[in-house]
């Protein structure tokens, strides 16, 4: 027992010898790391410290249907600021320097901050908007803009810049732009972008005192056709801070570049690619020693739109003319309607539902958003009483004022209440309801007297209308206004569509006097102009109700691969929210015919209301004119047309604001006409390769 016990005891002491071994083994060698060799051993761990960065992918291109680009993509240079180890004074000095190389360039400081142009006061709307923007920052809603100031000056360390006011304040836009997005030395904000040549050479000269600064070529995207295709096309933006909250999973920065209006922001998810990964080597003031690409970038998938750039610019001419001729009485000899102010133009494919041009007036420059807005730019477009970012197609409703008579003439055809060769008379005033008159009589003492359907339309009889009206009551009005999608979204991949409006759905209380509005277009229906322009293209193929479209396909150039049909289809679904089928309306094709002899009557008969517009064209144009009353100011303008009668292909709505009659608004279509049916595919062709050319864009 004694032996064993020795044994024990010995192994233990052996153990116990090694153990204390191995502990002097460990605290000789963390001494001599952490003392002897410790300065070397930190100076090269922050030689090695690494640094993962986006590459960030470039933006899918937009093409119009015969690829022309719409927006596209060229190299800018871009500045950025890292949280970088050095003492507070060093890092404001660089930030001094900084601002100093880009004014004196012609550069400027990019940031979030909120303060005016002039420097002189901060930028907000509303009084409402600042005291939450000061909440937010944890300031006393009381603070003027000078205390604010004083209070980020004390903040950022910056009184012995006190020499130049301006100087403070660029340096406070980018302080507060990096604490904004919590900028480190793994992470920085960008705070300028696209600077010119001469301030990327002297940021190079001085690189080596500019710590945390750095540049980077990038790819901006630019709109060669900016105003044209504002409301279409859309423009980007840096992503908000709330949307990177959202949007940080999905492999969004803080930095990202994303779609904030029209198709750019609709299919952000197929433009946007799939950005790269480069890590860098780094010190602690920043500095780059070697630099990786870990993953390369995926550009994004290029959107092909339906619509056509030649066709969209005549659209865009013809409107604007039109109401600047309205209002200085140059395009109607002694006519001037002084308050015609703004419109729209839809011109869709009457048998795909293609959308071939859509117009809005006033529009905007999307360039002005990409390297961020100006705050005067922006507060010019805002307060800007014509609404210039309103995409009036299909966000804004109008009365479709007479251009609704074919709809109830087709109503009253269907329903047997009328017939196509029926002829009522017009009195002058109507006997029923609150005894309304028709306009002729109104204005010139006079009436229709015996019209059919299709000699009703011609002359835009009330009368008749009236009748037809009382005869099939408010619900087959509306039924028919849904029949022919009108009060409902037609599921177009844009943001912010408009429902519209039909005069009695889900009224209990309902007057005959209503339904005699009702049947000439003016009560309470409203409707946008992308929902008439699919009920004319319905009247014009005979009777087909197509889901309109803007997107014609998207591909991708490095795959050579396309997005399925039906992967686009479940996209635009799901995106608007809108199930709209297309479908045949099954009407007798005597009853078409005769609401489309009437609309051809308007164009091509002597007494037709457009017949001095259309009669020198040799395009056989049919179509309709409608004047709505509004509650102030001159009435809107509306006319609706197809062409060619005989074999129709395209459809066209303009809608003036205040435009005064539907007849002077026929002008805006007349060159809409002429262009599509006299364009050939070698002029597209030829202006693809001149777009290419013009603008130097990359392909």
């Amino acid at each position: 027992m004694q032996k064993i016990f020795n044994i024990v005891n010995n192994r233990y002491l052996i153990l116990t010898v090694i153990t204390i071994l191995i502990s002097i083994l460990f605290i000789f060698t963390l001494f001599n790391l952490q003392i002897i060799e410790g300065e070397t051993y930190r100076k090269t761990s922050e030689t090695r410290m690494v640094r993962s960065e986006t590459i960030t992918a470039s933006r899918g291109k937009v093409y119009d249907r015969n690829g022309i680009a719409l927006a596209t993509n060229v190299l800018s240079c871009d500045v950025k600021i890292y949280n970088v180890k050095a003492e507070v004074e060093e890092k404001n000095d660089a930030i001094a320097k900084l601002v100093t190389i880009l004014k004196s360039n012609g550069d400027k400081v990019y940031s979030s901050f909120p303060i005016n142009e002039e420097m002189t006061g901060f930028n907000f709307s509303t009084k409402e908007a600042e005291d939450k923007w000061k909440e937010e920052m944890e300031l006393d809603t009381s603070m003027d803009f000078d205390k604010i100031i004083e209070y980020y000056i004390e903040k950022y360390d910056l009184s012995k810049y006190s020499y130049d006011k301006a100087l403070q304040i660029d340096m406070i836009k980018i302080k507060y732009e990096g604490n904004l997005y919590a900028y480190s030395l793994f992470s920085g904000v960008t705070i300028a972008k696209d600077i010119s040549e001469e301030s990327i050479a002297k940021i190079e000269e001085q690189k080596n005192t500019l710590y945390g600064v750095t540049t980077s070529k990038v790819s901006k995207r630019y709109y060669p056709y900016s105003n044209l295709f504002s409301h279409v096309v859309g423009y980007v933006g840096k992503i908000s801070s709330s949307d990177y909250k959202e949007k940080k999973d999905e492999g969004y920065t803080i930095n990202s570049i994303v779609g904030s209006s029209g198709i750019e922001h609709s299919y952000e998810k197929y433009l946007k690619g799939t950005d790269g990964k480069v890590q860098y080597e780094i010190d602690s003031k920043g500095t780059v020693s070697t630099e990786k690409v870990t993953q390369e970038a995926i550009a994004g998938n290029d959107v092909t739109l339906t619509v056509d750039y030649r066709l969209q610019k005549v659209a865009d001419e013809a409107l604007e003319t039109c109401i600047k001729g309205l209002r200085d009485g140059t395009l109607i000899k002694d006519r001037i309607v002084e308050d015609a102010s703004a419109g729209a133009v839809v011109v869709l494919d009457v048998q795909t539902g293609e959308v071939l041009a859509m117009s809005n007036y006033p529009n905007y420059n999307t360039n002005l958003f990409v390297n961020g807005i100006e705050s005067d730019d922006w507060n010019a477009i805002i307060n800007d009483p014509l609404k210039p970012m309103l995409n009036r197609s299909i966000s804004e409703h109008y009365s479709p004022g007479s251009t609704f008579k074919m709809l109830v003439g087709i109503a009253g055809l269907e329903n047997g209440a009328i017939t196509v060769d029926e002829k009522i008379l017009d009195t002058g005033v109507y006997q029923y309801g609150h005894k309304p008159k028709c306009w002729i009589y109104s204005q010139y003492g006079r009436t229709h007297g015996y019209v059919n359907v299709a000699n009703a339309i011609k002359g835009s009889c009330n009368c008749f209308f009236y009748e037809v009206g009382r005869r099939i009551g408010i619900s087959e009005i509306i039924k028919y206004c849904k029949i022919f999608g009108l009060g409902q979204k037609t599921g177009i991949e844009l943001a912010q569509e408009d429902t519209g409006k039909i005069a009695g759905e889900g009224i209990d209380e309902w007057y005959l006097g209503q339904t005699l509005s009702a049947a000439i277009g003016q009560a309470e229906s409203v409707f946008t102009p992308i929902q008439i322009a699919n009920y004319i293209s319905a009247i014009a193929n005979g009777g087909r109700l197509n889901k309109v479209s803007l997107i014609k396909s998207i591909d991708n150039e490095s795959s050579g691969k396309s997005v399925p049909l039906s992967e686009l289809e479940e996209y635009s679904k799901k995106y608007t929210g809108v199930e709209f089928e297309e479908r045949n309306l099954d009407i007798k094709e005597e009853y078409m015919n005769a609401i489309k002899e009437g609309m051809l009557s308007v164009t091509n008969e002597t007494g037709g209301t457009t017949y001095t517009v259309f009669k020198n064209s040799n395009i056989k144009v049919a179509g309709k004119t409608g004047t709505s009353q509004v509650s102030s100011g001159s009435n809107n303008g509306i006319f609706v047309g197809f062409a060619p009668y005989d074999n129709p292909k395209i459809a066209v709505v303009a809608v003036i604001e205040h435009g005064g009659d539907g007849t002077y608004t026929a002008r805006v279509v007349e060159p809409i006409m002429e262009e599509y049916f006299n364009m050939t595919q070698q002029d597209k062709q030829n202006e693809r390769q001149q777009n290419v050319v013009k603008n130097g864009v990359i392909f």
